[in-house]
């Protein structure tokens, strides 16, 4: 449904729609900042109690928050209780939580707590301005000038003021080559970022780029203190924790922002906990375990063979995304064997990938046909038949590439979730095709940590969801891409991602994420055997309860309770 000005205005006076939908449908249809101002205070029924922002305070944070303190216990007499520390079983860390240089899935977990986001992207990645440092933001015609509003009363944890000029700095460090972080490539098209004021920032693109508040919505999108020299060791973030304590290949330890600018519809401020603790646990098993035994609230990346197990005990809930998790099996093609395609078919043939689905998720996803672009996405994806297994013919193919006595290879394997499963599997699949994998397990830290993942011949890597897969594709898949893991240099797809980055029209855009997936199954350098649900789960003292996002590492803790506290 789309509706003009006048529209929006009238459905939101007459209740039609909540706040935040407006907000929602007013960022689509394009109204700027100051009209969505302007419109919520004329067209706004009487208002009851807005979320008060804590005071901004020029020097040093006040232990609690003022104006909107409570009893330390409570909320309210009803409601959330306030206090409590959550603990959670995560993944080692690499132990770098600089935003533009995250490099596993504990690491994106721990910055989303003490940083916020520019852009918050919901639970359906979606862009949410109510969560987001960005207030409300517009474009002109064409998508190459974009204005942003910045929130105003934030302040980061050492009572500075956040500013335009941390946003500025934010993203020009992410487009900088020399820094070379991971999103050089997929900001390439950001010609220039300005501060027209403290509040307002000009992001002016070199061509058309219809989804840039997606893009900026990315997991390295948390805006920065620009006064910082070393993201390493200085983390003074904005979110609603604080680091207190890290012990490296242990845990670590936040405790709440007393003056964190987000509060609840009651005005209470948020977040509700004391503070939480993330354990590392680099066994799924162990992590289970911890879990069922009390030690810690929740996990994250259930993997689906202990679906059954955590379904049975009652005091633990599970939450399911259906989403574009998946598992990229890449074969590094700048040099053999994979530099040969007659190679490449050869493995994709010799891929069961309903069985590897099965086998290794339990049925929990849909099988994939070896391009980051899954169902989840609607009529950009390529509805084609899922490939048949053909070992005769991959044999075939193996002899003509020269190798008709077989071939052995190196699968270098991170030890993490459902990847060995898949490895052992896939393994035996192949086997019958003649080619020997030798299988070699990586801890998950020095396997993203260390880059391994970027320079094995074949190897196994997790891709969480995207909110479209635009950014799969110019994160990895061009030839410049600096998460290019196998090396692929396509001329031909180069110019078709970079087309459907600029597209506006919506079907012309449908036929080159089509044309895009073509060539991925004819040529491409990864075979994506299934695309599989997000599951995390958590203890029935954890309130409301945790949700899975489309993007699993952007779990929102910020309204989370301990019924025990």
């Amino acid at each position: 449904m789309y509706l003009n000005e006048k529209e929006l205005a009238n459905l939101y006076k007459t209740g039609g729609i909540s706040r935040r939908e407006f907000l929602r449908m007013a960022t689509l249809v394009g109204l700027s900042a100051s009209s969505v101002s302007t419109l919520l205070a004329a067209c706004a029924p009487k208002p009851t109690a807005e979320p008060t922002k804590v005071p901004v305070v020029p020097t040093e944070a006040p232990a609690e928050p003022t104006a909107t303190s409570v009893p330390p216990t409570e909320v309210a007499e009803i409601g959330p209780k306030r206090g409590g520390i959550l603990k959670h079983a995560v993944h080692p860390s690499s132990g770098n939580f600089d935003p533009a240089f995250l490099s596993n899935v504990a690491d994106d977990e721990i910055a989303q707590q003490f940083h916020d986001k520019f852009v918050y992207l919901d639970d359906d990645a979606q862009p949410d301005p109510d969560r987001s440092l960005a207030m409300g933001w517009e474009s002109n015609e064409d998508g190459t000038v974009w204005i942003f509003e910045l929130r105003e009363g934030v302040t980061f944890h050492n009572g500075k003021d956040l500013t335009a000029k941390d946003v500025v700095f934010t993203y020009n460090r992410l487009c900088d080559p020399d820094i070379g972080a991971p999103t050089v490539s997929l900001y390439a098209n950001i010609k220039e970022i300005e501060a027209l004021d403290d509040y307002h920032i000009r992001f002016t693109l070199e061509t058309t780029n219809p989804d840039l508040p997606l893009d900026l919505g990315e997991p390295y999108g948390t805006v920065v203190d620009s006064d910082v020299e070393d993201f390493t060791t200085n983390f003074n973030g904005t979110g609603p924790f604080m680091i207190e304590t890290y012990l490296l290949e242990d845990r670590i330890v936040f405790k709440r922002n007393p003056n964190y600018w987000m509060a609840d519809e009651g005005g209470h401020s948020l977040p509700y906990l004391d503070g939480m603790e993330f354990i590392f646990l680099a066994e799924a098993s162990a992590q289970v375990e911890a879990l069922r035994g009390g030690q810690v609230h929740w996990i994250n990346y259930l993997p689906p063979e202990y679906v059954e197990t955590i379904e049975a005990d009652p005091d633990i809930e599970i939450a399911v995304k259906t989403g574009n998790f998946h598992y990229v099996i890449h074969m590094r093609s700048d040099r053999p064997p994979a530099n040969d395609n007659r190679v490449r078919q050869a493995l994709k043939l010799a891929t069961d990938r309903s069985a590897l689905l099965e086998s290794a998720a339990l049925g929990y996803g849909v099988s994939g046909r070896d391009t980051p672009i899954g169902p989840v996405y609607g009529d950009y994806y390529l509805d084609v038949p899922e490939p048949k297994r053909d070992i005769e013919k991959a044999k075939a193919l193996l002899a003509e590439a020269g190798y008709p006595d077989g071939l052995e290879i190196e699968l270098v394997t991170p030890e993490i979730g459902s990847v060995p499963g898949i490895a052992t599997v896939w393994k035996e699949q192949i086997a019958e095709a003649g080619i020997t994998a030798n299988v070699r397990l990586s801890p998950i830290d020095f396997y993203y940590g260390s880059g391994e993942w970027l320079e094995c011949d074949f190897g196994i890597t997790d891709w969480a969801g995207r909110s479209y897969p635009q950014i799969y594709l110019q994160l990895a898949y061009q030839s410049e891409s600096s998460w290019n893991e196998s090396h692929f240099q396509d001329e031909e797809l180069d110019m078709l991602i970079k087309a459907a980055g600029q597209e506006m029209d919506h079907a012309r855009r449908v036929e080159l994420y089509h044309e895009i997936q073509e060539i991925f199954i004819e040529r491409g350098p990864i075979i994506v055997p299934f695309f599989m649900d997000s599951m995390l789960a958590y203890r029935s003292d954890v309130k409301p309860g945790i949700t899975m996002p489309f993007l699993a590492a952007i779990v929102d803790l910020r309204r989370v309770w301990l019924e025990e506290s």
